[in-house]
């Protein structure tokens, strides 16, 4: 069970699927190695056929614990293939009695292993190699038959259970080769497009409050001024309404109680505002600035977005904070219908003023 948990361990820590696919073919070419060598034993066709088969699967496994010993990967991704090919390969063909057993079909599973483990043009050289060895090793016993230590098979019954054996062993090899592949791929790819999210998500949102950021805003704003109907994905000018939003004292509030309690309560406002957001309209929550947040809407007038954002405002003042119970914080803002200005800087502007006049009536009002 240890040495289980140590090569899932293993497997674990490989981040390139190259480094996966080699160490997958380490481990079932030598179960494959093992177990064909155990039933040469068992068909009884002589003492070299196993000795050569054992030899070759603790070869390869060698090969795999030097690799991750010496982390030279480069070089045991190109060893590993040129020694099953132009080594174990032919060494085994000749000793397991050549064209008459199945042993033929283990060359192609081997070759195979030369794509799935290198590339470019390292890739064509090292098969152009392991190829010609190959063919050199399939042809030399038409011209020295004393090459193949075993003679043919007795019978046709035992030349056709040998090769069935043998195709058993290549078509697991690889099966386990490619579906362990795909799933390395698989794990890779997911792990890419979550890596591709997060940094999405660090340019599209603010951290601290996981709403969108300003850079967002300004690009939703760009679109829904100058929207193509039917094609865009954002609110439409007719009926988007612009609110922004500012913690009233909020410099008292940090320098009273601590940015870490400051850090709650634009969470907590955050968090208020997003849940008032309509996504299936298009609607969208941002982190304007410092203690800011512009909301863009989906309504048919002012008037309704106004009691909407009265419900944010209302919500955020009946907040209650475990260590400061006595505390109420409150927000102050303004409201816009995007369509009554030229362009979204205008409309920013409108929209800053209202705030700023909530805040000189007396903060803590939605103004309109």
């Amino acid at each position: 069970m240890n040495i289980c948990k140590r090569i899932k361990a293993y497997w674990d820590s490989l981040d390139d699927i190259y480094d996966r696919t080699y160490f997958l073919i380490v481990i079932i070419g030598f179960a494959v190695g093992f177990l064909a060598a155990t039933m040469t034993v068992f068909e009884d066709i002589g003492a070299w056929s196993y000795i050569v088969d054992y030899i070759g699967s603790i070869a390869i496994l060698i090969i795999g614990i030097w690799t991750i010993k010496t982390n030279r990967k480069q070089i045991g991704h190109i060893a590993l293939p040129i020694v099953l090919n132009c080594f174990i390969m032919p060494a085994s063909f000749w000793a397991c009695g050549g064209l008459h057993t199945g042993t033929i079909l283990f060359f192609v599973a081997c070759l195979f292993t030369v794509g799935v483990l290198l590339n470019g043009w390292t890739m064509y050289i090292v098969y152009g190699i392991c190829f010609a060895v190959q063919s050199v090793a399939i042809w030399l016993p038409y011209f020295y038959p004393d090459i193949v230590i075993i003679k043919p098979l007795s019978t046709e019954t035992a030349y056709i259970v040998d090769f069935n054996i043998a195709l058993l062993f290549t078509s697991l090899a690889l099966l386990g080769i490619t579906s362990m592949v795909y799933k390395a791929y698989a794990d890779e790819r997911d792990k890419n497009q979550k890596l591709i999210q997060r940094l999405r998500n660090l340019s599209e949102k603010d951290e601290l409050s996981g709403l969108y950021n300003r850079r967002e805003l300004f690009i939703v704003l760009e679109h829904l001024y100058n929207e193509d109907k039917g094609q865009s994905q954002y609110v439409h000018l007719e009926n988007g309404i612009l609110a922004m939003i500012d913690i009233d004292k909020f410099k008292s509030l940090n320098d009273t109680y601590g940015h870490l309690f400051g850090d709650e309560v634009l969470q907590k406002i955050a968090e208020i505002i997003q849940n008032h957001m309509n996504i299936s309209l298009a609607e969208m929550a941002f982190r304007y600035g410092g203690e800011e947040f512009i909301s863009v809407m989906n309504s048919d007038s002012k008037e309704t977005a106004l009691s909407r954002v009265e419900d944010i405002r209302k919500n955020i003042e009946s907040l209650t904070w475990e260590d400061h119970p006595g505390l109420t914080v409150t927000i102050s803002g303004g409201v816009v219908c995007c369509a009554d200005y030229a362009n979204f800087n205008d409309a920013l502007k409108a929209v800053d003023e209202l705030l700023y006049k909530a805040k000189k009536e007396g903060r803590n009002r939605i103004i309109v």
